[in-house]
């Protein structure tokens, strides 16, 4: 029960900070509140656009997979526009698919250089703008483009490469069409501000969409998401590409939330503090007590061993030599002072392991007059 009472505040400020990670995603991690999406009252979304599109009689058919956009192109009477919104989480693949589907109109948003060399017939160059201005005039002889005006649509990517093109900035085209592989009538757009409901009203930014979109009696809004089994299958994808927003900001709340609990009931690590001991242990009896588990294991190599390390230290203390000194340096320092031949003095310090009891009092005898000497030097 003590364990539980102590726990209890770690647990709550958990759950509370998992509570708000689930909120999170949520709240941004559904389809809802995504960009351009026909069903969001959201600033960046796309419901202003689709009411207006079907308040002239125009069928809008959300898709979310390529399999539901690939069908309802397919079953669309009269022709139909296929609108993509985010082609970057498409996968090649994907986009190859949707560029050799037969449809009356193909419009893609801010596709990236890749998609863009799929969509259209042409060398198409993608890059962004720098201007960084969003009122562009149209410039072009397009009847939909000079008709709509001005627009809010210089503010994302342009594109170059193409022989039409409208919205011209000091960088190519805001908005060009060509011909794709099985489309006649591809449209790149650069920016999908004059879609959004916060700027639809802005400008010529209603009168774009609307001509670009309401060309055809259906529009297919495919808004790609992470649920589609096709962007799984490809493998041009990674996982946290085609994972909703939300899903990643509640994920990484999540980890902060145990990182933080993880720092809290940490084991914080101060000053050693000196502890008396409360049993006084004299040295000779902690040598005695190793000295009989050596011979209780009948461990003579790892005993000769240890004489052997002992004394080398002490004969190189007292030769100037490094305590970590080899036994070949201090055989050869021994014998340079006038001592025992060198090969007599390793054969000592560094010989075979005695192979009994009698064999390991015999090399700690060996020692001792080893060490004796040295010291007469």
């Amino acid at each position: 029960m003590s364990t539980l009472r102590a726990w209890r505040w770690p647990l709550a400020a958990l759950a509370v900070l998992l509570l708000g990670a689930l909120v999170t995603a949520l709240t941004f991690g559904g389809n809802g509140g995504g960009t351009l999406d026909p069903d969001s009252a959201s600033p960046d979304g796309g419901r202003a656009l689709a009411s207006l599109l079907r308040d002239r009689g125009i069928t809008v058919t959300p898709a979310r997979t390529t399999a539901d956009a690939l069908a309802a192109v397919q079953s669309a009477q009269g022709g139909a526009t296929l609108l993509v919104t985010d082609p970057a989480l498409l996968t090649l693949v994907q986009i190859d698919t949707l560029a050799a589907t037969p449809v009356a109109r193909l419009v893609v948003m801010q596709p990236d250089p890749q998609s863009a060399q799929l969509l259209t017939s042409q060398a198409t160059q993608v890059g962004l703008s720098q201007t960084g201005t969003l009122l562009v005039d149209p410039a072009c002889a397009d009847a939909d483009a000079t008709a709509a005006g001005n627009a809010d649509i210089g503010d994302g990517d342009v594109f170059g490469g193409l022989t039409a093109g409208c919205y011209q900035t000091a960088d190519g085209y805001a908005l060009a069409t060509a011909t794709g592989p099985a489309s006649d009538d591809t449209v790149l757009v650069g920016s999908r501000t004059p879609f959004r409901n916060d700027h639809l009203a802005d400008h010529g930014d209603a009168a774009l969409a609307m001509r670009l979109l309401g060309k055809h009696s259906t529009v297919v809004w495919y808004l790609p998401d992470g649920a589609d089994p096709d962007a799984t299958t490809s493998g041009q994808k990674s996982f946290t590409a085609v994972l909703p927003a939300g899903w990643r900001w509640g994920a990484l709340t999540m980890v902060l939330a145990i990182a933080l609990l993880a720092l809290w009931q940490a084991r914080r690590l101060g000053p050693v503090v000196a502890e008396r001991m409360p049993v006084a242990v004299r040295a000779a009896e902690t040598a005695e007590g190793r000295a009989r588990l050596y011979e209780r294991g009948r461990v003579t190599d790892r005993a000769a061993g240890a004489l052997r390390e002992a004394s080398r230290s002490r004969l190189a203390a007292r030769l100037g030599l490094p305590r970590a000194a080899a036994a070949g340096d201090i055989a050869a320092a021994v014998a340079a002072r006038g001592g025992r031949p060198a090969a007599d003095t390793l054969a000592v310090l560094a010989g075979p392991p005695p192979a009994d009891d009698a064999g390991l009092v015999g090399l700690a005898s060996a020692l001792d007059r080893l060490e004796a000497e040295v010291g007469r030097l």
